[in-house]
């Protein structure tokens, strides 16, 4: 390859913020170079990677965040500091040599980066927040994952449909499902919200890809009316994001729901929204809102409880007027990403349930009672709005 060395320059080159405004290109780029990583790397290598290298890399950078590191590093900035000085930042006693090992491993990684000689600095992986992510794994993925192939093996190799037998279950002290070990232990409540916090940064926000417009005109708000309905909304971010693109909504006119244990967490929301602690497995309290949001709830359930969570909304719809709004992966026939396969496989192993193609939405939106008027995509390729009303 004559000009290999004028390539390796230009792609070591390349930086995110040359991106910016061509998000599609960026991803697009990711994948390339995950394509020609799967064409030049040999199978020891891969295997190496996977096998021997990921466990022993999560564990520094959780061994980093147990030393309180990565906080402390991050409010000076991530500057390069030598060992001895990242040594006297940690909040509890720490050897330097094995520091410097596990910092050596991260940087060897692009988590961090060396600097010169024992001198490590914080990247842009690394810099916002990264640690919010690690308990997640620790408590939930981590554990499931290690399970799933005992669980698939122990059911006979049946795809897992069953909310009430699940791989969370079968690894868990106490039989308990993923979200009742949620509610029993509020360190797993959490870590679990700063998990899903951090990723819906990273979502494309609805009101980005969707037309709100056309739910305000015509919606009635006098009287109270109520405009958006997030049920199990989590923190509220969406609510949030509808508010950033429309200002001037009525005070109440947004409501968020979700159980008391979650919703006690949503904090520093607008007075716009007013906050119901409820279980979507209840008849839904607000009737004949203009639409009713549901974000990231159907893919975890199987199809048999899930409508019975869409039912319960549907009742509560008026014909003609509300509208259903349910933002998930639809999974495409061919080319499925790496974050929706890794999302579907991931609902296996916590909660026995699954992403859905367009299909299989379509059937259980008619089994609800319910057709879909369009799917709408976030422009991303992750997830899409699928609008949809009474039939």
């Amino acid at each position: 390859m004559p000009n290999l060395t004028e390539l390796l320059t230009t792609l070591d080159g390349v930086q995110a913020e040359d991106f910016k405004g061509n998000d599609l290109e960026r991803l697009r780029l990711i994948d390339t170079v995950k394509k020609l990583l799967g064409r030049v790397e040999t199978q020891v290598e891969r295997m190496y990677d996977i096998v021997f290298a990921q466990p022993v890399i999560f564990a520094a950078l959780e061994t980093l965040l147990d030393l309180g590191l990565w906080q402390k590093w991050v409010e000076i900035n991530g500057a390069s500091k030598s060992v001895d000085e990242l040594c006297s930042l940690c909040t509890q006693k720490c050897d330097p040599n094995l520091l410097r090992r596990l910092l050596r491993l991260l940087a060897s990684v692009h988590v961090i980066a060396e600097s010169h000689q024992d001198h490590y600095e914080l990247t842009h992986i690394s810099l916002d927040g990264m640690w919010q992510f690690l308990p997640s794994r620790t408590h939930h993925w981590g554990k499931a994952g290690v399970n799933l192939p005992l669980f698939l093996a122990k059911t006979g190799y049946k795809d897992p449909q069953d909310a009430r037998n699940t791989n969370y279950m079968d690894v868990c002290p106490g039989n308990l499902d993923f979200f009742g070990k949620c509610i029993a232990d509020p360190a797993y409540q959490d870590s679990f919200s700063d998990f899903m916090k951090g990723w819906a940064r990273y979502k494309v926000p609805w009101p980005v890809f969707y037309d709100t417009g056309s739910l305000i005109d015509g919606a009635n708000l006098s009287n109270g009316g109520v405009l958006c309905v997030d049920v199990g909304g989590h923190h509220g971010i969406d609510l949030t994001r509808l508010l950033d693109k429309h200002p001037d909504l009525p005070v109440g006119s947004l409501v968020l729901q979700d159980l008391p244990e979650v919703v006690k967490g949503a904090n520093d929301l607008s007075p716009q929204i007013k906050v119901i602690p409820h279980d979507m497995f209840q008849p839904q309290p607000v009737k004949g809102s203009r639409a009713y949001y549901l974000h990231a709830v159907f893919h975890d359930w199987p199809d048999s409880v899930a409508v019975e969570i869409l039912k319960n909304t549907a009742a509560a719809m008026i014909k003609g007027y509300s509208r259903l709004l349910i933002v998930e992966i639809v999974v495409p026939l061919t080319g499925a990403s790496a974050i929706q396969s890794a999302m579907d496989v991931e609902m296996m192993a916590l909660l026995s349930a699954y992403e859905r193609t367009e299909a299989m939405w379509a059937k259980l939106i008619s089994d609800a009672g319910l057709k879909i008027i369009k799917i709408w995509q976030d422009g991303r390729g992750n997830e899409c709005l699928v609008e949809a009303e009474l039939a």
